[in-house]
C-alpha cells in the first residue's frame, strides 16, 4: 500500500483526537494490566505549545492528561509514519518528555514530577526491530547504575495478523485492519471490515469514515460503501429516537386518559354520598 504521509498526519490527529479512540488503543493494543486503571473519563488533550518547534510541526503527535488511582499521569502518543525506522527513537521521545517536564516546572512550579507514559504507533512496512530502550543504544564502559534508564511502548501495526483484528470490534481495530490490506483486499473483505464497525457510535463511526477518506481518496467504490454504513447508522439513531418520542406521547396521552377517568369515578362517589343520583 502506498503511504500517505500528508494524509495520515491530519488524518491520524483527528481520528486519535476523540479520547474514546485513545481508550480503545490502550485498553486492547497495549499489553500492560495497569492500563485497565486509568480513568478513561479523565482524558484531556495537552497543548502542545510547550515543546520546541522541530515537535510542534509534527501534526499527529498528541499529549493526553489523565488520572491513574487518583494521581495524574500524561500519555504522549508519538505517531510514526516514516518509511525509515529510527534506530534512536528512545532518544527522540525521551527529549519530547523531558521538554514537557521543563514546561510543567516553570509554569507549574510542581515538586514531584508526573509519570508519563511514552507510546509510539507505527504504521511503517518495515518491521521495527530497533531496541525500545535507552541503555541498549548506550556504552557500558561506566558503572551501569549511571546509565539512563528509559523505554518506549511500541505499538506496530504490521505486527498484528487479521485473526487477531478481527476478533476486537472497533474502530481502532477496523483502521489497523485497512492499514493492512491493499485497497483490493479490502474490496473483496469489506463485510470483514464493516463487520469490525457494527458496534460502534455514531461519533466513533464517523471518526473513521474522515480517516477511510484521507487514506482511500483514490477508491470511490470503497468510501462509499463505508460511509454507506455511517448513513445507515445515522438512520437507526434517528429512527430510535421518532420512535422513543412517540412512545413516551402515548404513555402521556394513556396517562392523561387515566387521569380524567379516575377524576370521573372521584366525583361520582362524592355525589353518592351526598345522596345524589
Amino acid at each position: 500500500m502506498t503511504k500517505k504521509h500528508n494524509f495520515h498526519d491530519s488524518g491520524y490527529k483527528k481520528f486519535f483526537s476523540n479520547p474514546e479512540m485513545i481508550c480503545q488503543l490502550l485498553t486492547y493494543f497495549v499489553d500492560e494490566g495497569w492500563t485497565a486503571d486509568i480513568d478513561y473519563s479523565s482524558l484531556q488533550r495537552i497543548d502542545k505549545s510547550f515543546v520546541t518547534d522541530e515537535f510542534a510541526n509534527r501534526e499527529s503527535d498528541l499529549v493526553y492528561k489523565a488520572y491513574f488511582k487518583g494521581k495524574e499521569v500524561y500519555i504522549f502518543l508519538l505517531l510514526e509514519f516514516q518509511s525509515t525506522v529510527d534506530r534512536f527513537m528512545a532518544l527522540r521521545m525521551l527529549r519530547y518528555i523531558t521538554e514537557l517536564y521543563e514546561y510543567l516546572i516553570k509554569s507549574y512550579r510542581i515538586k514531584m514530577l508526573p509519570a508519563v507514559f511514552p507510546v509510539m504507533l507505527y504504521n511503517g512496512e518495515k518491521r521495527w526491530t530497533v531496541p525500545e530502550e535507552l541503555n541498549k543504544l548506550i556504552e557500558k564502559s561506566i558503572p551501569e547504575k549511571y546509565i539512563p534508564d528509559f523505554r518506549y511502548y511500541k505499538i506496530a501495526e504490521n505486527e498484528f495478523n487479521k485473526d487477531f483484528l478481527r476478533k476486537i470490534k472497533n474502530s481502532v481495530s477496523a483502521l489497523f485492519y485497512a492499514e493492512n490490506s491493499s485497497g483490493d483486499e479490502l474490496t473483496k473483505e469489506f463485510k470483514i471490515l464493516t463487520g469490525l464497525l457494527k458496534a460502534e457510535r455514531p461519533q466513533e463511526l464517523s471518526l473513521f469514515v474522515k480517516w477511510f477518506k484521507y487514506m482511500f481518496s483514490d477508491r470511490d467504490d470503497v468510501v462509499e460503501e463505508v460511509k454507506g454504513l455511517e448513513e445507515a447508522k445515522t438512520m437507526l439513531r434517528s429512527s430510535i429516537k421518532e420512535m422513543s418520542k412517540k412512545l413516551i406521547n402515548e404513555g402521556m396521552e394513556k396517562g392523561i386518559q387515566k387521569g380524567l377517568q379516575a377524576g370521573k369515578l372521584e366525583t361520582a362517589a362524592a355525589l353518592l354520598n351526598k345522596k345524589m343520583p
